[in-house]
């Protein structure tokens, strides 16, 4: 019984054993994995390469994440996928390199191949020279494929290797195809394509595409082009010597392709991190190795944090700057007020003999700390030449506001506006600050020029009004009187403090200097000239006069003749002044951010500022050529 159990068991342990050699031998080596496409996270899908064929289910792997076993596996190999699982696209180089024998052996190698594939296996044929053509899109009807394999496509100058596998990749992508391959034959480099290898190896990589690529040798071949894209797909390169090893080569793909399974499975890892991906065939040695990363959680909706302007503002230098000088300054005002030595009022020195009337509203007749400090300040700047000349200026403009007031709201409004200029730009464009005094002193003469203009066009028809009076009997005072009381504003004002110059004991003469002066008219100076004759001579001053209204009508002809000359000088200069500032804003509105540099960068805060200076430098210079005095 021994015997004839030894007969029966040792042929079947034989059998197995030899079944099971194959199985392990040099598969280390054949076995692969490869990220599969239309997976979406958590869902997983791989491609897993056997060197041999065999039933393989679930239970016969194991696989792994972070060496975390995963649940839910399936798999489905080639031969029972559905239709848009496996797809090939089979890319045959058709440049004028491949005449007669290698386009020949080529069709028969890929009809090779195609026997060997499952029927459910999509194929799709590429050719390409100048431009890759779609000579069969995707289908599983083996007589299409065939008849499409068995006819020779059009031989033309041009080997477009990148093109073509980047049309192939389409290919795959828009039949939706899970396990796509590419399977590439040339006998040359890529010569004229549009698309770069960059481009091709970064498509096939987010579609899950391998390339493999066969490399048929020439006289031109050069195996970098194709071994490079074939390693950094994931794919295999293949070279044939001759057109004979086509055969072979396409009959091993093919085998090799329909030996493929597809792996899904969920992945419970987290969110944000790298997973390497491990499968192990029971019976097989080591393990085949994959890794992917986890996508990120998407950031929240939120804005970048930023400095308000408000922070920029208060945090700035300038600031600081501005607003310790304020404290030290209120600080020594503080300190002088108290070490000052009060002083007695007259008030106060008569109350200690006499009892003095109380206002009604029971307050001190004494004048409070603000007044008693804009009285001192207007007494010392009584002082200087400048404050007289700025007080008959406001005078002349008719500007009524408290003179002291316009220069301590001037001063605060150039300090503001240095302090905007320095937090918005540069510390440097705090030179800005000091046209705010020009501009208000600007505004102040313009105006007074203004009226001193409209003294000088009145002047002649006042000094023929005068002649006329005096020749009616008039005493020059007189003739003044009549022309106070028929001349318009600014004449009456200026001829009546004449009159009341003179009433006052003043010569006549010099009453008419003040109003020279102030009115800058040396028309009237020749009548103030006439008044001083007529005072130490006598003489005809009426006939005198009217010889002075001639030429102050003559003079006033060719100042309007010199104005109509020097008007191109004077609109050019407000053209050249304004224009740079126009084309700021037009830019600004077309392309803001053309203008960054100059005003994000300090070199350009510099310009800026250099350059406002050379166009107000410029319109103040065309300014002095076109102002012609008469």
């Amino acid at each position: 019984m021994s015997r004839l159990l030894r007969l029966t068991v040792l042929p079947a342990v034989l059998a197995a054993a030899l079944t099971a050699v194959p199985f392990a031998v040099g598969a280390e080596s054949q076995v692969s994995l490869a990220e599969a496409a239309g997976a979406q996270f958590p869902d997983r899908a791989y491609v897993l390469t056997l060197p041999f064929d065999r039933p393989l289910s679930a239970s016969q792997l194991v696989v792994r994440e972070n060496g975390d076993g995963v649940k839910g596996l399936t798999v489905v190999p080639a031969t029972a996928a559905g239709s848009n699982q496996f797809g090939v696209v089979l890319v045959l180089d058709a440049s004028n390199s491949m005449k007669g024998k290698p386009i020949a052996g080529a069709l028969s190698a890929a009809q090779l191949f195609v026997a060997h594939r499952s029927r459910s296996q999509q194929v799709a044929v590429v050719t390409f020279n100048k431009d890759p053509q779609v000579a069969l899109p995707f289908t599983t009807n083996s007589t299409e494929i065939l008849d499409s394999l068995a006819h020779r496509p059009e031989l033309v100058y041009g080997t477009h290797i990148y093109d073509s596998v980047l049309e192939s990749i389409s290919l795959l992508r828009e039949a939706r195809i899970t396990a796509g391959s590419v399977v590439l034959l040339s006998d040359g480099s890529d010569t004229g394509s549009v698309a770069s290898h960059s481009d091709v190896v970064a498509a096939a990589k987010q579609a899950h595409v391998r390339v493999f690529a066969v490399g048929l040798r020439s006289k031109d071949f050069d195996p970098t082009t194709l071994r490079k894209l074939a390693s950094e797909t994931s794919g295999t390169f293949s070279e044939a010597t001759s057109v004979a090893d086509l055969s072979s080569i396409y009959d091993r793909l093919g085998t090799q392709l329909s030996r493929e399974y597809l792996l899904r499975y969920q992945s419970y890892q987290s969110l944000g991190e790298p997973v390497r991906v491990s499968v192990q065939v029971k019976g097989l040695g080591n393990a085949a190795q994959s890794g992917y990363a986890t996508p990120g959680l998407a950031p929240p909706p939120i804005d970048t944090y930023h400095r308000g302007f408000g922070n920029g503002f208060w945090l700035s230098p300038f600031t600081m700057i501005v607003f310790s000088t304020f404290a030290i300054g209120f600080l020594a005002f503080c300190i002088f007020t108290l070490l000052q030595p009060r002083r007695r009022s007259v008030q106060k020195r008569l109350a200690e003999f006499v009892s003095l009337a109380q206002p009604a509203d029971g307050k001190s007749v004494g004048k409070a700390l603000p007044e008693r400090f804009v009285d001192s300040t207007e007494k010392s700047l009584d002082r200087s030449p400048w404050w007289s000349r700025f007080l008959v200026e406001l005078e002349i403009a008719e500007i009524e506001v408290n003179p002291l007031h316009i220069v301590v709201w001037t001063l605060l409004g150039t300090i503001a506006f240095m302090w905007l200029i320095a937090v918005l730009f540069t510390f440097a464009a705090v030179v800005l600050g000091i046209f705010v005094p020009f501009a208000v002193w600007s505004f102040i003469k313009r105006k007074a020029e203004r009226r001193r203009a409209q003294f000088a066009e009145q002047l002649p028809d006042n000094l023929a009004v005068l002649a006329s009076a005096i020749r009616a009997g008039h005493s020059f005072v007189g003739a003044l009187s009549v022309v106070v009381n028929d001349a318009p504003e600014p004449a009456r004002s200026e001829f009546q403090r004449v009159v009341a110059d003179e009433q006052l004991g003043r010569p006549l003469d010099e009453a008419l200097e003040v109003v020279v002066e102030r009115m800058r008219n040396q028309d009237l100076a020749q009548v103030a000239l006439v008044a001083a004759l007529q005072r130490e001579t006598g003489g005809s001053t009426a006939e005198v006069l009217e010889r002075v209204v001639e030429t102050v009508r003559d003079r006033q002809e060719l100042r309007r003749l010199v104005r109509t000359l020097t008007a191109a000088g004077r609109m050019s200069r407000w053209v050249v002044s304004f224009l740079p500032l126009v084309l700021v804003v037009a830019i600004w509105i077309l392309s803001p951010s053309y203008l960054d540099p100059l005003f994000s960068h300090t070199s350009g805060r510099i310009l800026f500022v250099f350059a406002t200076v050379l166009v107000i430098t410029g319109s103040m210079v065309i300014k002095r050529i076109v102002d012609i005095k008469v």
